[in-house]
């Protein structure tokens, strides 16, 4: 029984990320959140159901993900509510921005001294919170590339 528990869940895993471009309609899914950019110029938004966030005493956390696994992660470190977080500026800022993909598995990212980024939190409520976002991130494993992630905006239901 165990094992075609472990096999239901490995085949509902399979087809969630192998619909590509697939909406949350699409895969019978619901959530509240919204997370979209531009990458490299390019419209990305991700499923409604796996945008989150989780926000403690000093840390804040904003994710979400789409169908074929890209995704979009904002750390916070040193978080103090609403204004302006920078990524990217010093060695002691471990604050981060970053887009990856699962397939093939790679990522670009904005944190301690390298790549660039903005984080503006304009609304933290006791359920939800929202701001936009922009950065370069750099993939140190693919020769230090870059992409850029521009005209980013989330609004995270709360964890």
């Amino acid at each position: 029984m165990k094992n075609l528990k472990n096999l239901l869940l490995l085949t509902f895993v399979t087809m969630l990320f192998s619909c590509s471009n697939a909406s949350d309609e699409d895969l019978g899914l619901s959530g509240e959140g919204t997370l979209s950019a531009k990458v490299e110029g390019t419209d990305w938004t991700s499923l409604k159901a796996t945008v989150g966030a989780t926000v403690t005493t000093d840390v804040a956390a904003i994710q979400g993900s789409t169908s074929d696994g890209e995704y979009i992660r904002i750390n916070i470190f040193n978080y103090a509510g609403v204004g302006t977080y920078v990524t990217g500026n010093a060695l002691t800022n471990s604050s981060s921005i970053s887009y990856g993909t699962i397939n093939p598995i790679a990522a670009w990212m904005s944190t301690f001294d390298f790549g660039n980024g903005t984080i503006k939190i304009t609304e933290d409520t006791a359920t939800t919170i929202s701001g936009t976002f922009s950065f370069t991130g750099i993939n140190a494993s693919a020769g230090n590339s870059t992409k850029a992630v521009t005209e980013g905006k989330f609004s995270a239901p709360k964890n």
